[in-house]
């Protein structure tokens, strides 16, 4: 598995447009090729994708030595890998190479019987004898090639097989990464990371991102009189209540300690709003007991702070912020209830 400190963190987007490139563009398939893509998409070596570039716009386009070209001019000796998954590809591509050299010198000495056999031929006095002698190797070399050919495809075939692995390696290591992993909803990183994107998804119409901030009420009290364990088991309960309630459009994370964020995009602060009022009514009505026990534990609630974002003049911080205040302005108003950012204009006012 790949060390998930490691994992590139625009590997999964990467991939899936590589993905799409190859099947247009019917590139072969190879570990090379796959590293070769795989770091032109990533952007980090001006020179080499200037190169690229102009492989692309070509009429002939990009083929595999054309790639095995740009790997042994600009790659191989690029430094140190930046992640574990770039050295462990680097190493599978430089297996592969050896490889196709040795192959390639199989191929040579193939090509050079058959030239020689030709040569023989074209002498007028040859007998039969020596015919059957060239014919013989001249079978003899075309099943030799035709074994090495099968035996290369086949390698290819398991190196490829090889790079689908580490890519699925490299998949799992970033949802671990991003995965919160006592509630299993998205981490804090998980958070960035989906708020820059759905700022992207909603450029045209901003105001349709929201983002709802919420935080268990005295949850240190809670913890204090019933252990950590007991309060983890509430951070998963409330986790599952959002996750259960959670619309097709809304990503959920836990934005650290016992507070939650979630954002939504296709939605009206109105509609945030009545969201989060399902979540605080359902944790509200939750009746929690000790396990393998009727003991009741303390009634849990939770308050809320709701904003939407205002566009490209907003920042994220701007953003956030909003739904912070608005969150401690619940909290000051009692707990267990709802505030947005147009209950802090009325109090400016």
């Amino acid at each position: 598995m790949i060390n998930v400190n490691d994992t590139p963190e625009k590997a999964k987007r990467i991939f899936s447009k590589l993905i799409e490139d190859f099947e247009e563009q019917n590139i072969n398939p190879t570990p090379l090729n796959y590293f070769v893509w795989y770091q032109y998409l990533k952007g980090e070596n001006p020179k080499f994708r200037q190169e690229m570039d102009a492989i692309i716009n070509d009429p002939f386009g990009y083929n595999d030595r054309a790639g095995k070209r740009l790997y042994e001019e600009y790659l191989i000796e690029d430094g140190e890998a930046t992640s574990e998954f770039d050295r462990a590809f680097r190493r599978l591509v430089n297996l592969m190479i050896k490889k196709m050299n040795v192959w390639s010198d199989k191929l040579e000495q193939h090509t050079k019987e058959l030239d020689d056999c030709a040569t023989s031929l074209a002498n007028p006095d040859i007998d039969s004898a020596e015919i059957k002698r060239i014919t013989h190797t001249m079978i003899s070399t075309a099943h030799s090639m035709n074994e090495s050919s099968r035996a290369f495809q086949q390698e290819m075939f398991m190196s490829s097989e090889e790079v689908k692995q580490l890519r699925n390696d490299l998949l799992e290591a970033q949802a671990a990464a991003l995965t919160d992993e006592l509630t299993e909803v998205g981490n804090r990183k998980a958070f960035n990371n989906a708020l820059e994107e759905k700022i992207l998804d909603t450029i045209d119409k901003p105001q349709s991102l929201c983002l709802i901030l919420s935080d268990i009420d005295h949850f240190k009290k809670f913890n204090d009189n019933y252990g950590h364990l007991i309060g983890d088991s509430v951070l998963r309960y409330y986790a599952n209540i959002m996750k259960k309630l959670q619309g097709e459009h809304e990503t959920i994370c836990r934005y650290g300690g016992e507070e939650f964020a979630i954002l939504l995009t296709h939605s009206s602060l109105e509609e945030a709003k009545a969201h989060a009022e399902e979540i605080r009514t359902a944790i509200e009505a939750a009746v929690l007991k000790r396990k393998n026990s009727s003991e009741p534990l303390s009634k849990i609630t939770a308050s809320f702070g709701i904003a939407h974002y205002h566009g490209e003049n907003d920042s994220n911080d701007a953003f956030i912020g909003r739904a912070d205040k608005a969150l401690y302005q619940a909290k000051e108003a009692g707990r267990n209830c709802i505030k947005d950012e147009l209950d802090l204009t009325e109090n400016q006012s």
